[in-house]
Protein backbone atom coordinates (compact mmCIF):
# COMPACT_ATOMS: atom_id res chain seq x y z
CA UNK A 1 0.00 0.00 0.00
CA UNK A 2 2.71 2.79 0.87
CA UNK A 3 5.10 1.52 -1.97
CA UNK A 4 4.97 3.88 -3.96
CA UNK A 5 4.25 6.71 -1.95
CA UNK A 6 7.42 9.36 -1.00
CA UNK A 7 8.78 8.75 2.57
CA UNK A 8 9.67 12.14 2.90
CA UNK A 9 7.37 13.24 5.79
CA UNK A 10 7.92 16.76 5.96
CA UNK A 11 5.00 19.11 5.51
CA UNK A 12 6.41 20.00 2.41
CA UNK A 13 5.89 16.45 1.05
CA UNK A 14 2.92 15.68 2.50
CA UNK A 15 0.99 16.23 -0.89
CA UNK A 16 2.78 13.11 -2.55
CA UNK A 17 1.65 10.64 -0.53
CA UNK A 18 -2.18 11.83 0.08
CA UNK A 19 -4.28 14.42 -1.60
CA UNK A 20 -5.34 16.49 2.05
CA UNK A 21 -8.50 18.45 1.02
CA UNK A 22 -10.52 19.85 3.56
CA UNK A 23 -12.36 17.11 5.74
CA UNK A 24 -15.20 19.83 6.46
CA UNK A 25 -15.68 22.06 4.13
CA UNK A 26 -16.21 25.46 6.30
CA UNK A 27 -18.30 28.30 4.82
CA UNK A 28 -16.62 31.59 5.22
CA UNK A 29 -18.20 33.87 7.71
CA UNK A 30 -18.50 36.48 4.74
CA UNK A 31 -21.22 34.03 3.38
CA UNK A 32 -22.85 33.75 6.94
CA UNK A 33 -23.10 37.43 8.21
CA UNK A 34 -26.45 39.25 7.09
CA UNK A 35 -26.25 42.99 6.02
CA UNK A 36 -25.64 45.41 8.53
CA UNK A 37 -23.91 42.37 10.79
CA UNK A 38 -20.47 43.78 10.05
CA UNK A 39 -21.20 46.91 12.12
CA UNK A 40 -22.12 44.96 14.70
CA UNK A 41 -19.29 42.86 14.92
CA UNK A 42 -17.22 46.25 15.16
CA UNK A 43 -18.74 47.56 17.61
CA UNK A 44 -18.67 44.27 19.40
CA UNK A 45 -15.06 44.46 19.13
CA UNK A 46 -14.80 47.89 19.80
CA UNK A 47 -16.16 47.13 23.01
CA UNK A 48 -13.57 44.90 23.69
CA UNK A 49 -10.64 47.39 23.49
CA UNK A 50 -10.09 50.41 21.01
CA UNK A 51 -8.12 49.83 17.78
CA UNK A 52 -7.24 50.90 14.27
CA UNK A 53 -8.57 49.64 11.61
CA UNK A 54 -5.98 47.28 10.73
CA UNK A 55 -6.37 45.78 13.97
CA UNK A 56 -10.00 45.01 13.35
CA UNK A 57 -9.28 43.67 10.27
CA UNK A 58 -7.02 41.22 12.19
CA UNK A 59 -9.06 40.60 14.64
CA UNK A 60 -12.19 39.66 12.65
CA UNK A 61 -9.66 37.62 10.18
CA UNK A 62 -8.18 35.93 13.72
CA UNK A 63 -12.33 35.45 15.41
CA UNK A 64 -14.18 34.96 12.30
CA UNK A 65 -11.91 33.53 9.79
CA UNK A 66 -13.40 36.40 7.49
CA UNK A 67 -10.79 39.20 6.06
CA UNK A 68 -12.69 42.27 5.01
CA UNK A 69 -10.52 44.22 3.08
CA UNK A 70 -10.00 47.99 3.60
CA UNK A 71 -12.29 49.28 1.25
CA UNK A 72 -14.81 47.23 3.57
CA UNK A 73 -13.49 47.77 7.26
CA UNK A 74 -12.85 51.72 6.48
CA UNK A 75 -16.34 52.75 5.13
CA UNK A 76 -18.07 50.79 7.75
CA UNK A 77 -15.90 52.73 10.38
CA UNK A 78 -16.50 56.29 8.80
CA UNK A 79 -20.44 55.08 8.69
CA UNK A 80 -20.14 54.17 12.43
CA UNK A 81 -18.59 57.62 13.32
CA UNK A 82 -21.18 59.57 11.55
CA UNK A 83 -23.73 57.60 13.53
CA UNK A 84 -22.24 58.30 16.47
CA UNK A 85 -21.51 55.39 17.39
CA UNK A 86 -17.85 54.97 17.26
CA UNK A 87 -15.27 57.78 18.26
CA UNK A 88 -11.57 58.63 16.71
CA UNK A 89 -8.27 59.90 18.46
CA UNK A 90 -5.46 59.96 17.34
CA UNK A 91 -2.08 58.23 18.39
CA UNK A 92 1.37 58.36 16.73
CA UNK A 93 -0.56 59.57 13.80
CA UNK A 94 -3.06 56.63 13.90
CA UNK A 95 -6.32 56.49 13.94
CA UNK A 96 -7.75 54.51 16.72
CA UNK A 97 -11.77 53.69 17.21
CA UNK A 98 -13.44 52.88 20.55
CA UNK A 99 -16.85 52.50 20.69
CA UNK A 100 -19.24 55.53 22.60
CA UNK A 101 -22.33 55.17 24.64
CA UNK A 102 -24.46 55.58 21.72
CA UNK A 103 -22.73 52.63 19.91
CA UNK A 104 -23.23 50.36 23.27
CA UNK A 105 -26.39 51.08 23.54
CA UNK A 106 -27.10 50.34 19.65
CA UNK A 107 -25.40 47.20 20.75
CA UNK A 108 -28.39 46.62 23.22
CA UNK A 109 -30.69 47.17 20.85
CA UNK A 110 -29.70 44.64 18.66
CA UNK A 111 -28.95 42.10 21.34
CA UNK A 112 -30.25 39.09 19.17
CA UNK A 113 -28.67 39.50 15.99
CA UNK A 114 -25.49 39.69 18.55
CA UNK A 115 -26.34 36.68 20.08
CA UNK A 116 -26.36 35.14 16.61
CA UNK A 117 -22.70 36.52 16.17
CA UNK A 118 -21.35 35.54 18.95
CA UNK A 119 -22.88 32.13 18.64
CA UNK A 120 -21.01 31.67 15.49
CA UNK A 121 -18.04 32.95 16.70
CA UNK A 122 -18.28 29.84 19.06
CA UNK A 123 -19.20 27.19 17.01
CA UNK A 124 -16.59 28.17 14.54
CA UNK A 125 -13.97 27.85 17.35
CA UNK A 126 -15.53 24.54 17.91
CA UNK A 127 -15.46 23.58 14.65
CA UNK A 128 -11.17 24.86 14.08
CA UNK A 129 -10.64 22.88 17.46
CA UNK A 130 -12.50 19.38 15.68
CA UNK A 131 -10.31 20.34 12.48
CA UNK A 132 -6.63 20.66 14.48
CA UNK A 133 -7.63 16.93 15.83
CA UNK A 134 -8.20 15.25 12.94
CA UNK A 135 -5.36 17.14 11.02
CA UNK A 136 -3.29 15.95 13.76
CA UNK A 137 -4.54 12.85 13.86
CA UNK A 138 -4.34 12.46 10.17
CA UNK A 139 -0.58 13.91 10.45
CA UNK A 140 0.23 11.02 12.79
CA UNK A 141 -1.44 8.01 10.70
CA UNK A 142 -0.36 9.17 7.20
CA UNK A 143 2.85 9.03 8.09
CA UNK A 144 2.98 6.24 11.23
CA UNK A 145 4.99 4.00 8.81
CA UNK A 146 7.91 5.77 8.43
CA UNK A 147 9.06 6.76 11.53
CA UNK A 148 11.89 5.53 13.48
CA UNK A 149 11.98 4.59 16.84
CA UNK A 150 13.65 7.78 17.56
CA UNK A 151 11.24 9.74 16.05
CA UNK A 152 8.13 7.98 17.65
CA UNK A 153 9.76 8.68 21.48
CA UNK A 154 9.72 12.51 20.11
CA UNK A 155 6.12 12.02 19.15
CA UNK A 156 5.12 10.67 22.15
CA UNK A 157 7.05 13.40 24.46
CA UNK A 158 5.41 15.90 22.72
CA UNK A 159 1.75 14.36 22.61
CA UNK A 160 2.14 13.89 26.64
CA UNK A 161 3.14 17.50 27.15
CA UNK A 162 0.16 18.53 24.62
CA UNK A 163 -2.34 16.26 27.08
CA UNK A 164 -1.03 17.65 30.03
CA UNK A 165 -1.50 21.24 28.34
CA UNK A 166 -4.94 20.31 27.20
CA UNK A 167 -5.77 19.35 30.90
CA UNK A 168 -4.78 22.52 32.30
CA UNK A 169 -7.14 24.34 29.67
CA UNK A 170 -9.96 22.00 30.37
CA UNK A 171 -10.10 22.12 33.96
CA UNK A 172 -8.65 25.91 34.72
CA UNK A 173 -10.59 28.09 36.61
CA UNK A 174 -13.06 30.15 34.55
CA UNK A 175 -12.06 33.75 34.46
Amino acid sequence: MFNNMSKDISPDNMHRRQPIGFIFPLTSARSLLERGDLRLLVLLLLRKSPMHGYGLMKSISEEFHYQPSPGVIYPTLQMLQDMGYVKVTEENGKKIYSITEEGIKHLESNHETVRRIEAYRNHLGRFLLRKDIVETNRLLFLNYPYLSRRKIEKIQVAIREMNRKIREAIFEESP
